[in-house]
């Protein structure tokens, strides 16, 4: 009796305030959600995997309840699940192309982290994708380079560094070689190769002096093209 009257006033609750049921349970756990939505079938069509948290699921997953959950967040186009998907095949699996389609879906979405590696392989690509660059990169509404160190850039930094940790990664890229813009910069030119100046200022402020949009988001791909050389599997 007590069961079907808590599923009567579950089943009366609007879609959204299911949804937000549904969200909550999953940035406790995977169980909890999964839980939540055998207790009512009511749970069943407020299940909006696109907006879902996956802060509780492996950035690659290893058990088959996350690897299921992933894959049904990744077909209901969840931002952070395109996101995996896309480093997972640019960087381990070694189908760049089909990585690059979920990264920019992702970037579409407003995905910060995806953003940022979208935009860095893009400079690396170079040519006329390079040219996308700044407009993809723009999006992130940073502060500009020169005005001192920025949250977003550190934390896109930390999250790239745990997710490279997390995978085997086979596929390196090339930083730019940097192009004369006459802007005076106060950036140094750095060496295409890993150094370890280059791994000390990826955790380092990005506080870089005066310098334009191009030469911050080049030296950005150089120290991003250097901590994947660092996992490289040889």
């Amino acid at each position: 009796m007590t069961t079907n009257f808590t599923s009567d006033i579950v089943t009366s609750l609007p879609e959204h305030m299911l949804s937000e049921i549904l969200k909550h349970a999953a940035s406790n756990s995977i169980a909890d959600f999964i839980n939540v939505k055998l207790c009512c079938k009511a749970f069943e069509r407020a299940s909006i995997y696109e907006n879902v948290s996956m802060e509780k699921v492996s950035l690659v997953p290893r058990h088959k309840c996350e690897k299921g959950f992933q894959k049904r967040c990744k077909a209901a186009n969840n931002a952070e699940a395109l996101y995996r998907k896309g480093m997972i095949n640019c960087f381990s699996r070694r189908k760049s192309e089909s990585g690059l389609r979920y990264l920019k879906k992702a970037t579409e979405k407003g995905h910060v982290e995806a953003v940022y590696t979208y935009g860095i392989i893009l400079i690396c690509l170079g040519g006329e994708l390079s040219k996308q660059r700044l407009r993809v990169l723009s999006s992130l509404h940073l502060p500009k380079p020169n005005e001192g160190s920025s949250r977003m850039i550190a934390s896109c930094r930390s999250k790239t560094e745990k997710f490279l940790r997390c995978m085997w990664v086979h596929v390196a890229l090339t930083g730019p070689k940097g192009i004369c813009c006459n802007c005076d910069c106060d950036i140094e030119e750095k060496p295409n190769h890993s150094t370890p100046s280059e791994c000390q200022a990826w955790d380092a402020s990005n506080d870089v002096g005066h310098c334009c949009d191009y030469c911050f988001w080049d030296r950005e791909a150089n120290l991003f093209c250097s901590l994947l050389r660092k996992y490289l599997v040889n």
